[in-house]
């Protein structure tokens, strides 16, 4: 185990491992060097990622339930209805804040746009707010990975 993974250790960007590999008739040394920073910075956009990817579906059923309620989908429906039973909570806490205005069997939900807006903003500072907390930049980005062999017999 390498000196380290100490639980109440500094963080360190960039951490140097040596590996002394002795066998009869030769010699091994091999010295790892890994970016904690960098391996950091690839596990939050991991991260980011699945933030986006979840607010690319919510987007995609609130775009569908806008447009059911535009072309006057039957509310009855088996896809309407589960477009309708699957975003009714997404855009609930906007239900009360503007009118809906209607047009021969065509609704504008013009909460389902609002929800949208700000369910697309909340991510986005969700997402820079986790970067601005975890990120740890580095100088320089070191992955080194050598290898000597000495053969002792000489």
């Amino acid at each position: 185990m390498s000196d380290n993974n100490r639980p109440n250790e500094e963080a360190v960007d960039l951490r140097t491992d040596t590996v002394v590999t002795q066998k009869q008739g030769y010699e091994s040394t091999e010295q790892i060097s890994r970016d904690v920073a960098g391996e950091q910075r690839v596990r939050t956009y991991k991260y980011s990622r699945f933030f986006w990817t979840i607010l690319g579906i919510v987007e995609i059923f609130l775009g569908l339930r806008f447009l059911l309620k535009v072309i006057g989908a039957n509310p009855d429906a088996g896809f309407s209805k589960f477009i309708y039973g699957a975003t009714g909570w997404l855009v609930a806490p906007f239900r009360l804040l503007v009118g809906t205005p209607e047009v021969e069997g065509s609704v504008i939900e013009v909460t389902t746009l609002i929800a949208m807006v700000v369910y697309a903003l909340f991510f986005w500072i969700a997402v820079r707010l986790v970067r601005m907390v975890t990120d740890r930049s580095s100088s320089q980005t070191t992955a080194t990975y050598s290898k000597r062999e000495q053969d002792r017999h000489h």
